[in-house]
C-alpha cells in the first residue's frame, strides 16, 4: 500500500492530513515524509514498516507464509481481493467480515457443543420444504439453487456448523446396493464433504441387498448430511424410473436398466458439482477420518 495512499485513508483527503500524521508519529521529520511520498515509498499497514518498492516480486506459496511471518500469502490474498470485489467492499472490509463470522461461528459451535439435543424434525422439515420443489424432469441447474438455499438456510437458522465440536455418528443410512453403485456412493461423500462430514460405507454386511452408510463430523451436520442425502436418494429413483417409462421398448430389460442407470448416474454427477463447502480444514479432516479409523476399522480397510 502506498504511503500516500495510507494517509488519505486514515487521515483524509482534506488539507492537513499529513500534519495530524506527523502530529501521531513525532518521530519522522516533515522533510523525510516529502521525500517518502515523492519517491512513492509504501507501508506495511499490519506492521507499520516502512519501505521502497522494486520491480520484482516474491511468490509465497501458503505452505510456507505463515513460518515466515507473512500474514497473506499470495493465493490467498487474491483470493480475499477477489471477493472483497465481488462484493464490492474493501479487502479490509472482507477479512474483518470473515474473522467475525468465524468468531460468531466459534460461538455458536460451544453454545452447541453444551446442548445434548439436536433438533432433528426441523431439519428433516426444512430438508424436506426444499426437496419438494423438484420433480422427475428438474434440470442441474434447479438441483443446485435448492441445495445452495437450503444450506444457506440451515446456516442461518444455526442448524449447520463451520466448525466440527465433539464428534458424532448419524443414524445408518439404508441405499439399495444396486443405487449405492451407481450414484448414492459418491452422492454420500459429496454430501459429507459438502457439510465438513466423513462419510463411512459398512461394506462388510454384503449379504444384504442394500448398502449403510454412517456420517461423522458435528452433530447438527451428521443429521443434516443424513436426510439431505436421502432425500436426494430418492429424488434420483424417481428420475431413473420416470426416464425408464419413457424409452418405451427399443432393447432388453437390462440394457433399458442399465441406461436409466447411466442415465441417473450422470445427473448425480452433476448435481453434486455444485461448489458447496463450508468445513472440512486439514485438522478437523484429520480428527473425523482418526475417528473412523478407531471405531469402524472393519469398514476402512
Amino acid at each position: 500500500m502506498l504511503l500516500t495512499d495510507y494517509i488519505d485513508s486514515v487521515y483524509g483527503t482534506a488539507r492537513g492530513n499529513r500534519a495530524r500524521f506527523l502530529k501521531d508519529n513525532p518521530d519522522i521529520l516533515p522533510q523525510e515524509l516529502s521525500r517518502w511520498l515523492k519517491a512513492g515509498l509504501k507501508i506495511r499497514p499490519e506492521t507499520g514498516e516502512i519501505y521502497k518498492p522494486v520491480s520484482r516480486r516474491v511468490r509465497i506459496p501458503s505452505a510456507v507464509a505463515a513460518g515466515a511471518g507473512v500474514f497473506l500469502s499470495d493465493n490467498l490474498r487474491e483470493r480475499v481481493a477477489s471477493l472483497a470485489t465481488a462484493q464490492n467492499v474493501t479487502s479490509e472490509a472482507m477479512l474483518n467480515a470473515l474473522v467475525d463470522r468465524e468468531e460468531l461461528c466459534r460461538k455458536l459451535s460451544l453454545q452447541a457443543e453444551s446442548d445434548t439435543a439436536v433438533p432433528e424434525q426441523l431439519i428433516a422439515g426444512i430438508v424436506s420444504r426444499h426437496f419438494a420443489v423438484l420433480s422427475e424432469v428438474s434440470e442441474t441447474d434447479a438441483w443446485h439453487r435448492v441445495l445452495e438455499a437450503l444450506v444457506r438456510e440451515l446456516t442461518e437458522s444455526d442448524l449447520l456448523s463451520f466448525l466440527t465440536g465433539n464428534i458424532a455418528e448419524s443414524r445408518r443410512l439404508n441405499i439399495p446396493r444396486t443405487a449405492y453403485y451407481w450414484y448414492g456412493g459418491f452422492v454420500a461423500k459429496r454430501v459429507a464433504m459438502m457439510l465438513g462430514c466423513h462419510d463411512i460405507y459398512l461394506w462388510n454386511e454384503m449379504i444384504r441387498p442394500d448398502s449403510d452408510v454412517v456420517f461423522v463430523g458435528d452433530a447438527r451436520n451428521v443429521v443434516a448430511c443424513y436426510f439431505i442425502c436421502q432425500q436426494m436418494c430418492r429424488q434420483l429413483k424417481a428420475v431413473r424410473l420416470h426416464w425408464r417409462k419413457l424409452q418405451g421398448a427399443w432393447g432388453s430389460r437390462t440394457e433399458l436398466d442399465e441406461a436409466a442407470h447411466r442415465y441417473t448416474q450422470r445427473l448425480a454427477e452433476g448435481i453434486v458439482d455444485n461448489g458447496i463447502f463450508i468445513g472440512g480444514d486439514e485438522y478437523n479432516t484429520y480428527r473425523l477420518y482418526d475417528y473412523a479409523e478407531k471405531h469402524y476399522a472393519w469398514a476402512m480397510r
